[in-house]
């Protein structure tokens, strides 16, 4: 009976809902034409408006306030090999810990995860993952150093008097001098790669000859710092974390106390073989712990209990970044004309500034006009359905005919004035917290590829900008076009050098931290039609 009833009824609903939705589209029609004084019917068009594109070079710039950071080194087919070294400081997860009776410390475990996608997990809980977030081949080594640092990272800057945050930048390794600062050694390995593999945690039980499984852990950095390199081993944390008579360091009851006294590690990477190119991998900073596995006597006669004391890594942390080799030379551009080539590349790199308008147009009388007046003048006698930005790659550049797929598969378009996003990142409908790389599509659809996955083209969708310049009279700000590797990131990292007038003075977060980059023809007049970057108008119009 249920199933009668619904069969009848469902047909019904679905004639319903198409009978809302045309409504819903008339009285669409019915604020459309009210937006156009006058009009009763319509025709549709679109019109090519100039703008002047140049590049942008980027300079040094802020790390310390990411969420994730990076480690190893990426091969660019246009710009050459960038590495990039970790600094952080380590905090203890509890201050004051009592490690108890005849302690002796068993293992000092490092994990930093990686970002992955489970493929599946077995009947006995063994998982299979794939890493989500590496670029370059996996496969090639690099070398891989961490020391501890002898460096003291401040909390606040005393050039403004302790009052606003210590920014740190992508050269503080040479700002720095931090080699100097290069501790003891913790570990090395000249043929590093990121591992896939499910961690197992395993240690020999007490009164045990052989190790058993603790504890299952995705994958990621997992490394054990209390092995014997150089000087080294468990003797150093037990000297360290312990006084002679047992007790805990002093340093472990006050944070800023331990900082001090342990002011982090430095993650140092190396290209070891010139014929390797390396890979890059992103690190989950938010889960990253330090695990101190410590045995101690028990409340009864003989017997010995087993605990773990954790430091995280939730304090001050950033990336430095180097160039370890150049196949194209950066510059800043014609800001006045724009240049042929727009160059996009994360990091330490280049972007794009965009002065949209910038220019004359031919109006319908076939006079000269200022394009930005020519438009304005257009308020109540044009809706504005969608406006574009179109930008093609340029694959006959260095590098780009073979780059197979290696482009950036998203770029954003950044307000240079209030150094945020344009509207219509926000007000796109699409966004996808889990999965950056399909969020705001309509705003920045992906790269469209080619058959063989090269790039082709990229579209910036600025429809409600452009609204707001007709309709509100809103300032017709210069904007900024970055590559991005999280189009969800939408905060920003200062450039070192830029003043307090400079177009530039913020790069992205998501571009700060982004390998990839490509290059693009830009919409001078050199540039062939069939590749040149356009920024076009789709709009209606009453016909008189």
């Amino acid at each position: 009976m249920k199933t009668s009833f619904y069969n009848i009824v469902k047909p019904l609903m679905f004639i319903s809902a198409i009978a809302l939705i045309l409504v819903a589209c008339d009285e669409d029609f019915v604020n459309i034409e009210s937006d156009i004084r006058g009009a009763q019917n319509f025709n549709t068009g679109s019109k090519l408006f100039p703008f002047v594109s140049y590049n942008k070079k980027v300079g040094p710039i802020q790390t310390n306030n990411l969420s994730n950071k990076v480690l190893g080194i990426y091969n660019d087919p246009n710009y050459g090999s960038t590495s990039a070294n970790l600094i952080t400081q380590i905090t203890p997860t509890t201050t004051a810990p009592n490690f108890g009776d005849n302690t002796e410390i068993l293992s000092v475990k490092l994990y930093i995860p990686y970002f992955y996608t489970l493929l599946e997990t077995d009947a006995d809980g063994n998982s299979t993952y794939e890493l989500d977030s590496v670029y370059g081949d996996a496969s090639s080594p690099y070398k891989l150093s961490i020391f501890r640092s002898n460096y003291y990272l401040r909390d606040l800057d005393p050039e403004s008097d302790f009052e606003n945050s210590q920014a740190y930048y992508s050269n503080a390794y040479t700002s720095l001098n931090l080699a100097n600062f290069e501790g003891d050694l913790f570990y090395e390995n000249n043929e590093f790669t990121p591992s896939e593999s499910q961690i197992i945690v395993q240690e020999v039980p007490i009164d045990g000859t052989e190790e058993e499984e603790l504890e299952k852990r995705t994958p990621g950095l997992y490394i054990d710092l209390a092995e014997s390199i150089s000087e080294i081993g468990i003797d150093y944390w037990q000297d360290f974390l312990l006084e002679d008579d047992g007790s805990a360091n002093p340093v472990l009851t006050d944070l800023a106390d331990f900082k001090n006294a342990f002011r982090g590690l430095i993650f140092k990477v190396e290209q070891d073989n010139m014929s390797n190119d390396g890979s890059m991998i992103f690190l989950n900073m938010n889960n990253a712990k330090i695990d101190v596995r410590f045995e101690k006597d028990g409340t009864v006669e003989d017997q010995r209990l087993r605990e773990t004391y954790t430091f995280n890594f939730n304090s001050i942390k950033f990336n430095t970044l180097e160039n370890l080799s150049n196949f194209q030379a950066i510059t800043d551009g014609d800001n006045q004309n724009g240049d042929d080539q727009l160059h996009l590349k994360g990091f330490e790199g280049s972007m794009t500034v965009l002065d949209l308008f910038n220019g004359n147009i031919i109006d319908e009388n076939n006079n000269t006009q200022d394009a930005l007046q020519y438009f304005k003048d257009r308020e109540g006698k044009w809706l504005i359905n969608e406006a574009n930005l179109n930008f093609y790659v340029d694959y006959t550049s260095q590098g780009l005919q073979t780059r197979g797929g290696a482009e950036p598969d998203r770029i954003m378009l950044y307000d240079l004035k209030n150094n945020t996003p344009i509207v219509d990142y926000f007000t796109d409908p699409t966004t996808n917290s889990s999965d950056p790389l399909n969020s705001k599509i309509i705003y920045a659809p992906k790269l469209e590829r080619d058959e063989d996955e090269n790039g082709v083209k990229y579209k910036i969708r600025l429809t409600e900008h452009i609204k707001r310049i007709l309709l509100n009279d809103s300032t017709n700000v210069k904007l900024g076009l970055y590559v991005t590797s999280n189009i969800n990131l939408f905060g920003t990292s200062k450039i070192q050098s830029a003043l307090e007038d400079d177009v530039v003075r913020f790069v992205p977060q998501s571009s700060t931290i982004s390998p990839e980059g490509t290059i693009l023809h830009g919409s001078t007049p050199n540039v062939p039609e069939n590749v040149r970057a356009t920024f076009e108008i789709f709009y209606t119009e009453p016909n008189n």
